[in-house]
C-alpha cells in the first residue's frame, strides 16, 4: 500500500444526464491544481455519450494523471458510490478524506423514467406519466434506488409523492446507509462531506450523516450550474495539507460565495458548513421547540402558519428555513413558544465550534437565511417516508407536521 498523504480528496460525479459537460468544466478546475505528495485528487466520472465510466487520480494540468476505464456503471446506485470509496481507499489512502457527491441537476428524462417503471413493473404506470415525473423532483433523484421504490407505488401514492421522500434531492436514508458502509470500509469517519447538488443544507441530511462524518458543506437553495469552484478549494488543501476539516469547511463557504459575488445569473445562492459532532447543539433546541408547539395546537397553528408563510421556501414549498421559521414564531408565539424558537436561534449562530461553523446567502430571498432547512410542506400531503428518517425517529417534528396538517 502506498505511503498515506494528508487529504485524499474524492469526487463522485453522477454525471450521466444532462450536466455532463459541467463535469467537463469542473474537472478542468481540478486539473489547475491536481494530486501532490500531500493530495490525491481522485474523480469518478459517469458521463454522458459512449465512453463509460472513469476513475481519474488528477494530475496537475493533467500531468501524470492515472486514468481507470470501467465499463457503464450506475452512478444512482449506492454500491457503485462505495465501490468507488472502496477503491479510493486502496489505491490512495490518507490520513484524512473528503467526499463529494457531485449532481447538479436534472438526469432523468423521461425515456429513462419510462424504462425503471417498467422495469419495475410499476403499477399503473402509462406513457402520459413519463414527462411529469420527468419534471418533477424525481428528475433530481440521486440514487436510482429512489426512484424504483416511489414508482413501484400504486398510482395514487405516486401522486403525491412528488418528493424522493423526505424532500430532499438525494434519499436521505439510502446516503445514511452508504455512509455507514463508507466509514466501515475506511476504517474512520468522512472528514468532510460535501453535497456538490441542490438543497442539501437540511437538518433531516445532516442528522442522518452526523455518525458518519465530521463537516458537512452544503447548500439549502438549488446551486448554480457551475458548482463548486474546484480550482480554488483544492487550492486551500494544496497550500496547507494540514488544514482541519472544520477550517476547510468554513472556507469553503467563503470562497463558494465569493466565487458568485455580482453574478445576477446565478440566481440566489447559499452555503453553509456544519460540525457534525455538534448536531445536538440544533437538534435539542429544535425538538423543545416542536414540542411547545404540539402542546398548543391547533391553537397555535395560525401563528405556526404565519411563520411558515413568511420563511424562505425551497423546492416546491416542502422545505423553509429553519432560522427564518423560528425568527416569526419568537415574534408571535407565546411565551413558551417565544422562548424555545429564541433558543433555536441562538443555536443557529455559526462561528468556530458551534454546530454551524459558516453560512451566507446572497440574494433577496436568501440574504437572511441561517444556512438550514426544515422539510414543512405547504400544500403537499407529508411524505409516507418521512418517518424512516432519524431525526423523525428522534424528535416530535413528524408529530407537530401531523397536528398541524390536521388543524
Amino acid at each position: 500500500m502506498a505511503k498515506p498523504a494528508e487529504w485524499t480528496f474524492l469526487v463522485y460525479m453522477a454525471g450521466d444526464n444532462n450536466l455532463s459537460g459541467a463535469g467537463d468544466t469542473d474537472l478542468a478546475e481540478m486539473r489547475q491544481v491536481g494530486s501532490s505528495g500531500h493530495l490525491n485528487v481522485v474523480v469518478q466520472f459517469d458521463n454522458a455519450g459512449d465512453n463509460g465510466t472513469r476513475r481519474i487520480h488528477v494530475g496537475h494540468h493533467g500531468g501524470h494523471e492515472k486514468v481507470v476505464q470501467l465499463a457503464e456503471t450506475d452512478s444512482g446506485s449506492p454500491e457503485v458510490l462505495v465501490d468507488f470509496v472502496r477503491w479510493a481507499h486502496k489505491a490512495y489512502p490518507a490520513k484524512r478524506y473528503a467526499l463529494v457527491l457531485w449532481n447538479h441537476g436534472g438526469g432523468w428524462e423521461p425515456a429513462e423514467i419510462e424504462r425503471i417503471a417498467r422495469a419495475s413493473r410499476s403499477p399503473g404506470f402509462s406513457v402520459r406519466e413519463a414527462p411529469l415525473r420527468a419534471a418533477s423532483k424525481l428528475r433530481r433523484a440521486f440514487f436510482r434506488h429512489t426512484l424504483e421504490r416511489i414508482l413501484a407505488t400504486s398510482a395514487d401514492e405516486r401522486a403525491i409523492l412528488s418528493d424522493d421522500g423526505s424532500g430532499h434531492s438525494l434519499d436521505t436514508v439510502e446516503l445514511g446507509k452508504a455512509l455507514e458502509e463508507i466509514v466501515g470500509l475506511l476504517g474512520q469517519p468522512i472528514d468532510l462531506l460535501g453535497m456538490d447538488a441542490c438543497l442539501m443544507a437540511n437538518l433531516e441530511v445532516a442528522f442522518q450523516a452526523a455518525p458518519c462524518a465530521k463537516v458537512l458543506v452544503a447548500s439549502e437553495e438549488t446551486e448554480p450550474a457551475d458548482g463548486w469552484p474546484y480550482g480554488t478549494v483544492l487550492d486551500l488543501l494544496a497550500e496547507d495539507p494540514l488544514l482541519p476539516p472544520a477550517e476547510l469547511g468554513g472556507r469553503i463557504v467563503e470562497h463558494y460565495l465569493r466565487s458568485y459575488a455580482g453574478n445576477a445569473e446565478a440566481g440566489d445562492v447559499t452555503q453553509a458548513a456544519f460540525d457534525l459532532s455538534k448536531i445536538d447543539q440544533l437538534v435539542t433546541p429544535f425538538d423543545a421547540l416542536a414540542q411547545a408547539l404540539l402542546v398548543e395546537m391547533p391553537g397555535a397553528a395560525n401563528t405556526l402558519w404565519s411563520a411558515h408563510r413568511h420563511s424562505a421556501s425551497f423546492w416546491d414549498g416542502t422545505l423553509r428555513d429553519l432560522g427564518q421559521l423560528a425568527g416569526g414564531l419568537e415574534a408571535k408565539g407565546s411565551a413558551a413558544v417565544a422562548g424555545a424558537a429564541r433558543d433555536l436561534l441562538a443555536a443557529l449562530e455559526p462561528g468556530p465550534g458551534r454546530a454551524i461553523l459558516a453560512a451566507g446567502g446572497q440574494g433577496k430571498k436568501v440574504d437572511s437565511c441561517r444556512g438550514v432547512s426544515i422539510y414543512l410542506p405547504s400544500e403537499a400531503a407529508i411524505s409516507p417516508y418521512y418517518g424512516d428518517l432519524e431525526l423523525a425517529k428522534r424528535t416530535q417534528w413528524p408529530r407537530l407536521l401531523e397536528a398541524y396538517a390536521r388543524a
